[in-house]
């Protein structure tokens, strides 16, 4: 073999070893830095202080480290603040005669807590696209709808009977009474209520309301609205049970929104005026009774009697587009939580978000703790009020 000929081939070969080496070494530098996904920005939300746990096809109620979520103790957090439900959820609710909690994962598996803390899986049954969930006031019912959007499904969760029974298979939208005792129910020509105990259904009223949600406040009263939106006139519909009758109660505002007391006397409401949100208080009547100085979204406040509890951001950054931004994820809020005593017209912080980073909605009070859940992580939080 020619002599300059083998020097080029021993040559190359060389290179190429010293190429494989010096990546086997940089790869296992890396990987004592954490990996690569410390050197890149993927553009995710805010970084919180807790620690996610991944939730992808979460079914079975098992951490990945083989701990039973269900007998999780909760986890202490910051001073008064807890994580109730140390994995995500997609809905919860309180059922005050058995003194107990439920929620829903991701998947619509169905967890009760108990008085005394134990945890049991109620429903294993997974539900596929996972909408909405709506629990009656006392909670012994919730209504679930998945399938969506290709082939929505409604169905009602009894706690008695620990199952799912189906609504009719074109119903729109339902929401149940206040005494937890009926449902209301729309399908594409009428309104309809089921007694949740005789199991009968009678028809109300011929009525196409394709597109509206439904919430049924008061005894004898029905409201319908649509979905909020900066970019769509927004309307709620008042409909009366006794008189059969139907009066508009807000006539066209964008990015229309109302959060409801549990007793339908009043709602926060979010409008939008000339791309500018604002956030009020208003009657049954859809009258303002007073105007927040501060803005958040209906879903980060709760009426509870004489005290309003709030989500409010730290920091708003210009050129947001809301509500669409909030609903879209296109946005996360650091909130601190404010408490509004109207009888006593004060106005006081009880969180600061310096502490943990929460983008709170959904709120509750259970016992002397205030619940709800955060954006960034999807789990179940507890803030003690006392």
């Amino acid at each position: 073999m020619n002599y300059q000929k083998f020097v080029k081939i021993m040559a190359i070969v060389l290179i190429i070893i010293l190429l494989i080496a010096g990546g086997y070494y940089f790869w296992q530098w890396l990987d004592s830095k954490g990996g690569i996904k410390n050197i890149i920005d993927y553009g995710k939300p805010p970084i919180t202080s807790i620690i996610d746990i991944d939730d992808d096809d979460f079914v079975e109620p098992i951490e990945e480290d083989g701990t039973d979520i269900i007998s999780q103790e909760p986890q202490i957090v910051a001073q008064k603040l807890s994580i109730l439900v140390n994995s995500p959820v997609f809905e919860y609710w309180s059922n005050p005669e058995e003194n107990s909690l439920y929620f829903a994962n991701l998947n619509g598996q169905i967890v009760r807590i108990n008085n005394d803390g134990t945890r049991q899986l109620v429903i294993s049954q997974t539900l596929n696209n996972l909408h909405n969930i709506k629990a009656s006031n006392d909670g012994s019912f919730a209504v679930a709808e998945f399938n969506y959007p290709q082939m929505p499904t409604l169905s009602i969760f009894s706690a008695s009977s620990t199952n799912w029974t189906p609504l009719p298979i074109d119903t729109i939208s339902a929401s149940f009474s206040p005494d937890s005792k009926k449902i209301a129910y729309t399908d594409q020509n009428n309104l309809n209520i089921l007694d949740l105990t005789s199991q009968e259904t009678s028809k109300i009223q011929e009525m196409s309301q394709v597109g509206l949600r439904l919430n049924w406040i008061k005894d004898s009263e029905l409201l319908f609205y649509g979905d909020s939106s900066i970019e769509s006139r927004g309307y709620a519909y008042s409909f009366n049970l006794e008189q059969k009758t139907l009066k508009t109660l807000i006539d066209g505002e964008y990015g229309l929104n109302i959060n409801w007391d549990k007793n339908g006397d009043s709602g926060i409401k979010m409008g939008v005026f000339e791309r500018k949100p604002k956030l009020s208080l208003i009657d049954n009547f859809g009258n303002t009774t007073a105007n927040f100085t501060f803005l958040s979204m209906p879903e980060k406040c709760l009426i509870e009697s004489q005290k309003i509890y709030c989500g409010v951001p730290k920091n708003i950054r210009d050129g947001i587009t809301l509500p669409d931004d909030y609903y879209k994820k296109a946005e996360y809020f650091i909130d601190d939580i404010f408490m509004i005593d109207r009888s006593e017209e004060t106005i006081s912080k009880i969180f600061d978000g310096s502490e943990v980073a929460l983008d709170i909605y959904n709120l509750k009070i259970k016992d002397d703790s205030l619940l709800f859940i955060n954006r960034y992580d999807n789990k179940l939080y507890s803030l003690k009020l006392e």
